[in-house]
């Protein structure tokens, strides 16, 4: 990254952003910005998968709304658009167990042995049909952040940047979540079993 940018305001950082599509400024607002929006996050949801899951949909949608966007101050935007992150977060996760309520009293037959573990090998295989559906470098590195690989160590393993790993994991989740999103009711069902 090219030092100048470090001394640019939050402000022209963006005009450059909306302008002329620079991917350094936008670069150089995610260093400034990241760890502070992190930590906030992760004070209100106290999940670091989570929170870096709010940061991440916050960038992404900072870059692909440039040039619709009319932010006037950086740092009232991007804390304002992740306290809306995070809200919608606990809105889902409240949906989300409701569901979960209402599907225990409905399925009395899962006790089964033998249906917990169809539904288990079913869930399984369509979870790996979508891993398959990710792109080669994608899967790979969304398999060793599953496997519990901090960012930095998977970085340094595939030879690829810290921001790359991120970008690789918020893309794996969102196709994830897509072709999941058909077979929830199996996922509600799975979780009812183990919880």
């Amino acid at each position: 990254m090219s030092g100048r940018y470090v001394t640019y305001s939050d402000e022209d950082l963006l005009d450059l952003m909306q302008q002329h599509d620079d991917e350094l400024a936008f670069g150089e607002l995610y260093n400034r910005y990241f760890r502070l929006l992190f930590n906030y996050a992760y004070e209100k949801v106290s999940d670091q998968f989570v929170a870096q899951e709010i940061v991440q949909e916050l960038f992404v949608s900072l870059w692909q709304q440039r040039h619709h966007a009319s932010i006037q101050a950086c740092r009232p935007y991007v804390f304002s658009v992740a306290k809306n992150l995070i809200i919608s977060h606990y809105r889902k996760e409240f949906t989300r167990q409701r569901h979960y309520q209402q599907w225990g009293t409905l399925l009395p037959f899962t006790s089964d042995q033998c249906d917990q573990k169809a539904l288990t090998d079913d869930l399984q295989q369509h979870y790996e049909k979508g891993l398959n559906l990710l792109p080669g470098k994608c899967r790979e590195v969304f398999v060793l952040s599953r496997q519990g690989l901090p960012n930095r160590e998977i970085a340094r393993e595939l030879g690829i940047s810290e921001k790359t790993v991120e970008q690789h994991i918020t893309k794996a989740l969102r196709i994830l979540r897509v072709h999941l999103r058909e077979h929830l009711p199996y996922c509600l069902i799975a979780f009812q079993l183990f919880l």
